[in-house]
């Protein structure tokens, strides 16, 4: 009997650096990722990690701490493969001893990561992000903090980073036509509640942070339904506060593609200005590579690296 496969998924992203302005002569977006990787790469080869605390400006007292775990440069490919370490926060799991149903203390063995491999290129002007999916470890809003935090605060070379996302189905063209909800459905983890757009999140999503905080469920899900189905309706109301969230989500996810991660499911099926519907699926949207391969738990930075390599190069190639 055979293996069932499973799916590895890559996501493509582009990123350019904007230089404070007494570099603004001298360091290009290219550079600025250059010198980045560059010095990144130094410090694991000495041994050591630059630890980042995504929420230490934020009023709350849960941490969100990263590192990058593993730094190697490919210099033929111009490339830099990495691996980005989320320090795991909350209770302390128990271990179960192999072959038996007995449960031990880790006890101080250290703390348990969750970790993403992550390739970032920077053969051409515009930087390119490609990312496996780890929906329990670091996301690409992770990422975005960590590579600000390292070409401002470590190096003082760059005063912002802007992000791209790439999609099938363009975001704008959606907003466009998006004039009246007809239903939705979004799923998210309670832990990256916090990680929200602050309009999108204390505006539409606050009861989300109620229903977490009282039943402490693994996802919170909510699914609404605004017509009859297989109705025609000649003159159908205006969703006026949904059709509002939904513009003003994608308006997000526009100006911040790094939002885009922190949701399992955000679809919603609309109505156009001429009364026809379509539809929205933020995950299926996205663009994405599928690899299929025997098992994942044992997939390795290098075998990650290797197997998607010339899809890396192709998308590249691809850019305007």
């Amino acid at each position: 009997m055979k293996n069932m496969l499973e799916e590895v998924k890559y996501y493509f992203y582009t990123i350019n650096f904007k230089p404070f302005a007494n570099k603004a002569n001298s360091h290009s977006s290219r550079a600025i990722l250059m010198e980045t990787v560059k010095h990144l790469s130094n410090i694991k080869s000495q041994g050591k990690a630059i630890l980042v605390d995504r929420y230490e400006h934020k009023q709350t007292s849960q941490r969100r701490e990263l590192f990058l775990s593993s730094a190697t440069m490919i210099p033929k490919d111009r490339r830099i493969r990495c691996t980005m370490a989320l320090i795991r926060k909350g209770k302390k799991p128990k271990l179960k001893k192999k072959g038996t149903f007995n449960l031990q203390d880790l006890g101080n063995l250290g703390d348990l990561v969750e970790v993403t491999h992550l390739f970032i290129d920077f053969s051409n002007d515009t930087g390119v992000i490609c990312m496996e999916q780890n929906s329990h470890g670091p996301t690409i809003a992770d990422i975005d903090y960590y590579l600000k935090y390292i070409s401002r605060d470590e190096l003082q070379l760059a005063r912002s980073m802007d992000i791209t996302a790439h999609m099938n189905n363009n975001i704008s063209n959606t907003l466009e036509n998006l004039k009246n909800v007809l239903s939705f459905n979004i799923k998210i983890r309670p832990d990256n509640l916090e990680l929200l757009n602050a309009e999108l999140g204390n505006h539409y999503l606050k009861s989300f942070d109620v229903v977490s905080s009282i039943f402490k469920p693994q996802y919170i899900k909510i699914e609404a339904f605004f017509k009859k189905n297989g109705r025609f309706v000649k003159n159908r109301s205006h969703n006026k506060m949904a059709t509002n969230m939904f513009t003003k989500a994608l308006e997000v996810f526009r100006d911040y593609p790094e939002e885009t991660d922190l949701f399992d499911n955000f679809q919603v099926t609309y109505e156009d200005g001429k009364g026809l519907e379509d539809h929205f699926n933020l995950l299926k949207d996205k663009k994405v590579i599928v690899k299929k391969i025997e098992n994942l738990e044992e997939l390795s930075l290098k075998e990650s690296y290797n197997m998607i390599s010339t899809d890396i190069e192709n998308f590249v190639k691809s850019l305007p």
